[in-house]
């Protein structure tokens, strides 16, 4: 899981409309910086960071989250290798890498770009990420950390947020239908992956780079 899918933005106005569409994403046009150094631990948070996790209840100082590893917060397996193997190829003098992916929240979906890049006097590698577009939707459960959970479970693509089925991985509205949880007092856990699609964009970008 990405540092940043612990949080998500603020609330806009209460209006839907385009125009207060465009108001949210200049107000949210911010660029959210974390760092890693040589050990792999978490070296730097920038202010942005720092406001974007209290925002959305998430209350942290730099005290609480500087040098724990940062694979620690990535439970998949698959994918701390993909985000270790680009970082090992940064290391390298490959790259700086730029690749897109999606941080939504219950009621949005939200576009994401992440640019990795290799500081070699300071042995770190910075990620930075910034919104593109934020599209609103009605609110999906599913990804309420408050919503009641049984014991069932269901994987979240964590570059590109589709849901794994068995019809494949599909976009959330539609795995919901699919898997017939509209409308459930309980829901299934969600735990992040990446899909098939996703994994080997990241391994052509670091087999480019």
């Amino acid at each position: 899981m990405n540092w940043l899918e612990a949080v998500h933005p603020p609330q806009p106005s209460k209006r839907q409309d385009q125009p207060d569409m465009q108001l949210f994403q200049q107000i949210d046009a911010r660029t959210f910086v974390h760092c890693v150094d040589a050990r792999g631990r978490l070296s730097h948070v920038n202010d942005a960071w720092l406001d974007f996790a209290t925002e959305n209840g998430w209350s942290v100082t730099a005290a609480d989250v500087l040098g724990r590893p940062l694979m620690d917060s990535i439970a998949d397996g698959h994918l701390r290798y993909l985000y270790g193997l680009l970082m090992a190829r940064l290391r390298d003098g490959h790259g700086p890498f730029r690749f897109p992916y999606r941080c939504d929240a219950p009621d949005c979906r939200r576009y994401m770009q992440m640019h990795m890049l290799y500081h070699q006097r300071l042995g770190e590698i910075e990620f930075r990420n910034r919104i593109l577009r934020i599209e609103r939707r009605t609110a999906q459960e599913l990804l309420n950390v408050q919503h009641p959970t049984d014991e069932r479970s269901v994987t979240l693509c964590s570059a590109c947020k589709r849901v794994d089925t068995d019809q494949g991985w599909l976009e959330l509205e539609d795995a919901v239908l699919r898997l017939h949880l509209f409308d459930c007092d309980r829901l299934p856990r969600t735990r992040h992956g990446v899909c098939p699609s996703c994994a080997g964009r990241f391994v052509e970008l670091a087999r480019c780079g």
